[in-house]
């Protein structure tokens, strides 16, 4: 009888327990010459989970080989995490990945989870955000929720340097010698812990939250230290993370073929570059916004264009952006094929600079299991958003195969 219960149990067990995951392979090249290759990686993610009970345990490891960025090359923990689910409420603890916000490709109040720009923004938005080390608590009502996180170990925000293609060289002026210290980043400790606090309303026919983050800027800012040697001018940059404090608000509101989608963040203490090499960052307030439109027309059409923006408050003529800065997307998809071929069309334009970003894309789903990707990635325009990666617009191809 002994024997017959162990082996219940071990049934019990594999039934609870659930192995998937996917493998992708990616490659692009330069249209433009020399029509190098941008990207060129192998990436598969081996996903395990399994519920007892009340808990629900979750783990993804990646394993990737990267022929264009050494420092991706590795086999890595994604997410850990361990949730235990009672009525009414809920806790995970554990590497996670948290997602917030109503955007379309676009994070406003998306900040929690700090965003990974080793291709600039050409991966998608799921590769784009980086898992943090959390502990997250939701208490769940029939008409609010409340969502209390806390981030005890600072995670930086990944930028592209050294030899990948997606890394561009500073434009320094002739006579600027420019060295750097390295990234000075806060320490774990109770007072360096970042925290989060959303509550979310859903009504009839509107759904509402409101948030506020304290955490440190992603991104340090570039301190300088200038001296005068012989008609030569030496800046020293000393990186440094800041405290800020974000306050949030998002609204989404459905009506006939239409959900109309609003996002708000009004950052408090956050360094903003100057314009000049030998400037110093300064501190200000900021609001960034964006208003979307989402119809859905029938016939696997999806279109979603959105208008948003950046104000920044008590402005300096020395800051490398503008006081006001407007943007805009459109997103266009249609499903054809007994919707097993999509055609979407994703295009990011800056109204001052005229830069634009533009994703054609199509993806055909040859079994459930097996999708090939192709696209182009354009860019072009003017300034210092899109348009100084015109020399990588590229043609590129993915075959993704999940298990």
């Amino acid at each position: 009888m002994a024997g017959v219960e162990v082996s219940a149990r071990e049934v019990s067990w594999v039934e609870r327990m659930v192995v998937d995951g996917w493998i992708e392979g990616a490659q692009s090249v330069q249209i433009r010459s020399p029509h190098d290759a941008l990207t060129s990686r192998m990436w598969g993610r081996l996903k395990l989970s399994a519920d007892i009970d009340d808990f629900f345990g979750y783990v993804s490891v990646d394993a990737q080989k990267n022929w264009k960025v050494d420092s991706e090359t590795g086999i890595d923990v994604h997410e850990a995490w361990l949730e235990y689910v009672a009525d009414g409420w809920d806790a995970r603890v554990g590497r996670q990945v948290i997602i917030w916000g109503k955007a379309d490709g676009v994070q406003i109040t998306d900040i929690i989870s700090p965003p990974d720009y080793t291709e600039f923004i050409t991966r998608d938005l799921e590769e784009i955000r980086l898992p943090v080390d959390a502990a997250k608590f939701r208490l769940l009502g029939e008409a609010v929720d409340v969502e209390l996180i806390w981030i005890p170990f600072f995670k930086a925000a990944v930028q592209p340097s050294g030899g990948n293609p997606w890394a561009l060289e500073p434009d320094i002026p002739e006579n600027v010698r420019v060295t750097a210290a390295q990234v000075e980043e806060p320490e774990t400790s109770l007072e360096n812990s970042e925290i989060a606090l959303k509550i979310s309303a859903f009504f009839s026919g509107l759904d509402v939250a409101a948030s506020v983050f304290y955490t440190w800027d992603d991104n340090p800012a570039m301190h300088r230290t200038v001296t005068q040697n012989k008609g030569e001018t030496d800046v020293r940059f000393s990186p440094e993370h800041h405290r800020m404090t974000v306050f949030g608000f998002e609204f989404s509101r459905p009506w006939s073929d239409f959900v109309f989608r609003g996002e708000v963040a009004y950052y408090l203490g956050r360094f903003f570059e100057p314009a000049s090499i030998t400037g110093s960052p300064l501190k200000k307030n900021a609001l960034n916004w964006l208003g979307g439109l989402d119809w859905s027309p029938g016939n696997d059409w999806s279109i979603i264009a959105q208008v948003g923006g950046i104000a920044i408050f008590d402005h300096e003529p020395g800051l490398a952006a503008d006081e006001h800065s407007l943007s805009g997307t459109v997103h266009v998809s249609k499903k054809l094929l007994r919707q097993t071929l999509t055609l979407s069309n994703m295009l990011y334009y800056d109204v001052r600079e005229q830069g634009f970003f533009d994703r054609i894309k199509t993806e055909y789903a040859v079994t459930d299991d097996l999708h090939l990707l192709a696209g182009v990635d354009v860019f072009g325009g003017g300034g210092q958003s899109f348009g100084r990666y015109r020399d990588n617009t590229q043609v590129w191809f993915k075959a993704k195969y999940s298990f």
